[in-house]
């Protein structure tokens, strides 16, 4: 009983992991003796092959040793020389089959021996030949046929033969005992894998039926136990002594029961907090109602404002422009004034026009399916006076792309940062603007790339600011609000902007826009 009661304080993971466990030992085991033994059937097929190779050399060799006498023997017969091609071809190869069957047999000492003596009465057969050509080339056919009738070649040839023999006999036995070991193998490995399967599938129905013990009574306690508490009956006490996940839920079932019993509210209470949190909510919304309705009185203002205030600045700009007429009448601080008047008149206007377009950042709501090729070429056209001034190159690197967005509002993103980048340049230096697109998971990411100046890294924060400058107007033109401006157009679609640069060398913008 006791041992029983241990079992069952064994959590249901762990006896699943200790049931896979077992499982995958018995499946690797399988795999280790299947994997091994093929292992040993591929090196016994390959010292079947390897002596049928030997016995296929051997044969190879003998043929070898007749086209050399035929080779000879023609020669000897008409003094020919083209009748030595069998013999000089011959000649090449029986050597190289002689060290491929040494080689082949090199575990066999008693098989090296005989292949060592083999290749010495074939070195003595071939100076034999070697010798009769000779003689016929240069003594003539009687000397040479001296040599032959003394029948020293047939002498050679029998020993030869006999060598072979000898090997041959060595390499049939080894093929006998090799043939049959592949298959002794393969019995042997079926029977270990069908007991070893016996024993996996045994294994599984023990860890099996042990699991679905310890698993199906339980649940079957757990629902009677619920439906009891789903009556209302808050006090119910599951009994479930294991110390398992199944008995962990019960004691933690029974601890909420226990809180939701001290905690349950009045049904007046109730009643009350909803009523009061109906009240905050319809508060909240004439809060927003409020809101919104600020929001579009301020943006109304701002757009009044900066229309109203175009007029009295064209009037300062025609007349500047009138008194720039009559310069060469006035004292020199009198043209220096009408100067003054008509650059600062010319700044206010592009300022009051480009605080106008920020407050119209994302008053068309309507989003557009927008190809970005399409955009970059069109602003390339538009800015094309000032790439011819600057000598500039503007190249888009990205891949097609099109995405959903606020058509005039991404357009002025892509032209006030590639407008700075032409503008910020090196002296000297051709402006070169490298734009890069990028689709990821959640958005597009894209970049401008330029060969200008560059940013001292603690001026990141502060350009993304309205009216915040680096440079005097006397060395760079501008309102400052260029940036901020691509700052809440990226905003308005969800994403955000950054940029990466070093000073003299340039700087890279980037920025995303959510999909």
């Amino acid at each position: 009983m006791a041992k029983n009661h241990n079992l069952k304080n064994i959590n249901i993971t762990t006896q699943i992991l200790i049931g896979f466990a077992i499982v995958t030992a018995s499946v690797i085991l399988s795999i280790y003796i299947s994997h091994n033994n093929s292992n040993k059937i591929i090196k016994s097929a390959d010292w079947v092959i390897q002596t049928q190779k030997v016995l296929t050399q051997l044969g190879n060799i003998e043929a070898l040793l007749v086209d050399l006498e035929t080779g000879q023997r023609g020669y000897l017969i008409t003094g020919k020389i083209e009748y030595l091609d069998p013999f000089i071809r011959s000649k090449k190869i029986i050597y190289q089959e002689l060290n491929s069957i040494r080689e082949l047999t090199s575990d066999n000492s008693n098989q090296t021996i005989r292949i060592d003596s083999l290749k010495s009465i074939v070195d003595k057969k071939i100076e034999e030949l070697d010798l009769t050509i000779y003689l016929r080339k240069n003594s003539g056919f009687e000397a040479a046929k001296e040599i032959v009738d003394n029948d020293s070649g047939k002498m050679f040839m029998d020993q030869i033969r006999t060598q072979i023999k000898a090997i041959e006999r060595e390499e049939l036995l080894l093929l006998a005992v090799r043939s049959t070991k592949p298959e002794k193998i393969k019995k042997t490995t079926f029977s270990l894998l069908v007991s070893l399967f016996a024993f996996t599938t045994f294994i599984i129905i023990i860890v099996f039926s042990f699991i679905y013990r310890s698993i199906n009574k339980p649940i079957k306690s757990m629902t009677e136990g619920l439906e009891q508490v789903a009556k209302g009956d808050l006090d119910y006490k599951f009994n479930i002594k294991s110390g398992n996940e199944f008995g962990m839920l019960a004691l933690f079932i029974e601890s909420v029961l226990l809180e939701l019993k001290e905690t349950i509210v009045s049904k007046n209470e109730l009643e009350s907090e909803i009523i009061l949190r109906k009240q905050v909510e319809k508060d909240l919304n004439i809060i927003k109602i409020n809101l919104e309705n600020r929001n579009k009185e301020l943006e109304q203002f701002t757009y009044i404002t900066s229309h109203d205030l175009q007029e009295p600045i064209n009037s300062l700009i025609s007349f500047s422009d009138l008194l720039k007429d009559e310069k060469c009448k006035m004292s020199e601080i009198g043209q220096k004034s009408i100067d003054v008047i008509s650059e600062s008149s010319y700044r206010m206007r592009d300022l009051i026009k480009e605080l106008l377009e920020y407050s119209r950042i994302g008053n068309k709501p309507n989003e557009t399916e927008i190809d970005i090729e399409t955009l970059i070429s069109d602003l390339k056209i538009d800015l094309q006076s000032l790439v011819d001034k600057k000598q500039a190159s503007i190249t888009y690197i990205g891949k097609p792309l099109k995405i959903k967005g606020h058509k005039f509002d991404l357009i002025k993103l892509f032209q006030n940062l590639i407008v700075n980048a032409l503008k910020y340049n090196k002296e000297n230096t051709p402006p070169i603007v490298t734009i890069n697109s990028e689709e990821q998971l959640d958005n597009y990411q894209f970049s401008v790339t330029d060969n200008g100046i560059g940013i001292e890294e603690n001026h990141f924060d502060k350009i993304f600011k309205i009216f915040q400058r680096l440079h005097t107007r006397n060395m760079y033109s501008g309102t400052g609000i260029g940036l901020a401006h691509c700052q809440k157009v990226v905003e308005l679609h969800n994403g955000k902007i950054w940029l990466t640069s070093e000073v003299g060398e340039g700087s890279t913008f980037y920025f995303t826009i959510a999909k």
